[in-house]
């Protein structure tokens, strides 16, 4: 079952809270992406029900964004809003999450943010097929899910 990606933000936003390692705007969007990529690597569905698109910076979610782009680069210090008729998480997905943020949740949003540019992968597959630098298509989850069963395949790089 897929989950608002809001949601799955505010799984990080604790996670970080309880450690007191801050969670900003661009962090919180490539821990998400994180999640969704290693949930379709290892589980083959995804995790969130929200298309994530190729902006000109990296793979951003538009609702969180909207959300969360009133921080700037501050930490996020409050959960955000998830519909009342969300799906509960269930122990996979906590897995995921968990893992995610024990791999990634010491980085800064700069260093994961240079982690969903490399070359060859989902994001800049789909920009460099782009020629309008400011149009954000879609990423499509098999492209996602082939960047992290590629990740997953040589030791997880990241």
């Amino acid at each position: 079952m897929c989950h608002p990606a809001s949601q799955i933000a505010n799984e990080f936003i604790r996670r970080g809270m309880r450690d007191g390692v801050p969670v900003d705007p661009l962090k919180i969007q490539k821990l998400v992406y994180l999640a969704q990529g290693w949930h379709l690597a290892f589980l083959g569905k995804p995790l969130i029900k929200e298309k994530i698109e190729a902006w000109r910076y990296g793979p951003v979610v538009p609702s969180l964004y909207r959300m969360c782009r009133k921080y700037g680069v501050s930490p996020i210090d409050t959960e955000v809003d998830v519909p009342e008729d969300a799906p509960i998480l269930d122990d996979s997905n906590k897995a995921i999450i968990d893992e995610v943020w024990k791999k990634y949740g010491r980085r800064t949003g700069i260093e994961l943010s240079m982690m969903t540019h490399e070359p060859g992968y989902a994001w800049d597959v789909v920009r460099r097929g782009n020629s309008d630098d400011w149009n954000s298509p879609d990423i499509p989850d098999l492209y996602i899910k082939d960047e992290f069963e590629r990740r997953k395949a040589v030791g997880a790089k990241g």
